[in-house]
């Protein structure tokens, strides 16, 4: 400190609203009147600190973080403002300050333009005006809010920063357009996901290639420093960002808004709505990411586990592989003891709960690739070769097949929206004969918990059916989709994770006929994206192409010490 004297600090406060009334808020504005008012009235080792852009309802601002450091050390004798409004609109936290705060510390305040000056203590209309100043911003938050709604309501953007991958239209800036380098990441993000990769792998791989990571990409284009910006981890990615924009339906080209509210508007807490509260518009702006492929993303994200110790690489089947005979997903077993040839796939069931339940349906992972490779040459092929013929076909086929199940879907709809609606009735009856004394609590207790249970499993499953109903219907028309796709995608010389969830939906393997036989048959069903499953691609292989494959001597392998497997 200057001559060792205890500051006079001069504090301005500028907000976004204060800054619609015109220049006399103005920091400039500001900064001239409390200069001159310290002149005239001799105090002496001024300090000026502002805050610009900061809401009065927000007390973790910059300068004022530093003012309360400088009282708390007691290196403040006077704090100068313009009024009492530019301290802040929180009355609560005002009154905190002027009561407790600063007579502790001896600091003396003045508020030039509401006449407030605590060293002569004749204040007492000054807690009705921060009242008033509270209720100032209660009334502009409510303004905003609904100037923001009628802007969402009208399908316009009301986030002020573009999402990564994007940036501001310099003509219009209410409109978004592609930022070439990061909607780059975008895609390879997207592109590790559909593979099998989860969120917290995504963002180790991003560190180790040292990709900028969003916030301080923003800074380098706009020089715009964001609340969670460090520019010595710049390349340093955290599951929580790649998560956020694997879910962020604005690369597919949509607008989505009203996801988030506030708790007040003192309270900043970001709350996400229930979703049949956002506003969503479709094919806004350019997307940079293809419905399929968002599709593959979180197809695999809603079936994705966490991988085992043992396994070095993601089970790119995760979701996909099922038994053909209960129903449930086989799993994969590795291990580093175990050669590469023989991980091999069991029914989660028959693990779980033995040959009660089900049977192994054992299958050697290395068999199933080259089974699904050569099955997605073949189709692929006869894709390109004839596809007239081939969209004739998978159309006659799908139209029988596809509305069939469509009739079925919409019958059991139908069913359970309306046990739905009779659900709410009984409960409904049921509270009223438990008012007027009808049925004793014990037995309304009982009722009420059972009817609750079933219209909670209702509502979860109605949406469900509802996205399925509209998959298939979308699957009519997408035959061209899977022969541009076999067009782009020629060269199959093996089964990456990429190319298998581009192609694949589901696969279901069946048991052998005849149980530890080296003869019987097992038969695979591939469910192929858009087109369905095929029935000429039934697949059936007998041991002797596993003999090819791995030898007589590696063909035997014993499941959990329990059975033979094969």
């Amino acid at each position: 400190m200057a001559n060792d004297k205890r500051y006079t600090i001069l504090y301005g406060r500028l907000s976004q609203e204060d800054e619609r009334e015109g220049e006399s808020n103005s920091i400039g504005n500001q900064r001239m009147m409390l200069q001159k008012y310290a002149e005239e009235k001799g105090f002496e080792n001024t300090k000026f600190l502002f805050d610009d852009g900061y809401s009065g309802t927000n007390f973790n601002r910059p300068a004022w973080n530093e003012i309360m450091e400088l009282i708390e050390s007691n290196q403040v004798d006077t704090l100068i403002i313009k009024d009492m409004s530019r301290l802040g609109r929180d009355y609560l936290q005002i009154g905190n300050l002027m009561e407790h705060t600063f007579p502790n510390f001896n600091v003396r305040l003045i508020a030039i333009n509401d006449a407030v000056d605590t060293l002569y203590g004749d204040n007492d209309f000054t807690p009705f005006r921060n009242l008033f100043n509270d209720f100032y911003a209660k009334d502009c938050s409510k303004k905003i809010r609904a100037v923001k709604k009628a802007q969402a309501e009208r399908g316009e953007r009301v986030a002020t920063r573009p999402p990564y991958g994007y940036k501001k239209d310099a003509d219009n800036p209410k409109k978004l357009v592609i930022d070439e380098d990061a909607a780059e990441v975008v895609k390879y993000i997207f592109k590790l996901c559909s593979e099998g990769r989860g969120p917290s792998q995504i963002a180790r791989q991003l560190t180790e290639e040292q990709i900028v990571n969003p916030s301080n990409h923003y800074f380098n284009m706009t020089g715009v420093a964001l609340t969670n910006l460090n520019t010595e981890k710049a390349t340093v990615w955290n599951s929580r960002t790649v998560r956020a924009i694997i879910d962020d339906e604005t690369y597919l080209g949509h607008t989505v808004s009203m996801k988030y509210t506030t708790a007040s508007y003192k309270n900043k807490k970001r709350i996400l709505r229930p979703e049949n509260e956002w506003l969503r518009f479709e094919n806004t702006h350019q997307f940079i990411i293809e419905k399929e492929l968002w599709d593959i993303a979180h197809d695999v994200r809603k079936s994705k586990k966490r991988p085992r110790k043992n396994m070095d690489e993601p089970n790119p089947y995760s979701g996909m592989i099922f038994c053909a005979d209960c129903g449930f997903p086989l799993v994969l077993h590795r291990a580093h003891t175990m050669e590469e040839s023989k991980n091999n796939f069991a029914c989660s069931s028959y693990k779980r709960f033995g040959k009660e339940k089900c049977t192994s349906h054992y299958l050697r992972e290395t068999l199933l690739a080259k089974v699904i490779l050569d099955d997605i040459k073949r189709v692929t092929h006869f894709a390109r070769q004839d596809e007239a013929l081939f969209a004739q076909f998978i159309n006659e086929k799908n139209t029988a097949e596809t509305r069939k199940e469509i009739t079925r879907l919409q019958k059991e709809l139908d069913v359970m929206k309306k046990r739905d609606l009779e659900l709410t009735a009984l409960f409904k009856r049921l509270y009223e004969d438990n008012v007027l004394g009808r049925i004793p609590d014990e037995h309304y207790r009982t009722l009420s918990e059972q009817y609750i249970s079933e219209q909670k499993t209702l509502r979860e499953t109605i949406p469900q059916s509802e996205e399925r109903m509209t998959k298939l219907k979308n699957s009519l028309t997408n035959v061209d989709r899977f022969i541009e796709k076999a067009k782009k995608y020629t060269d199959l010389s093996e089964l990456t994770p990429e190319i298998l969830h581009i192609f694949i939906e589901k696969i279901e393997v069946g048991e052998r006929a005849e149980k530890y036989s080296r003869t019987a048959p097992q038969d695979i069903w591939i469910h192929y994206r858009d087109i369905g499953m095929l029935n000429d691609v039934k697949k059936e292989f007998d041991i002797e192409s596993q003999e090819e494959m791995f030898g007589t001597d590696e063909l035997y392998a014993w499941d959990d010490g329990l059975q033979p497997a094969i």
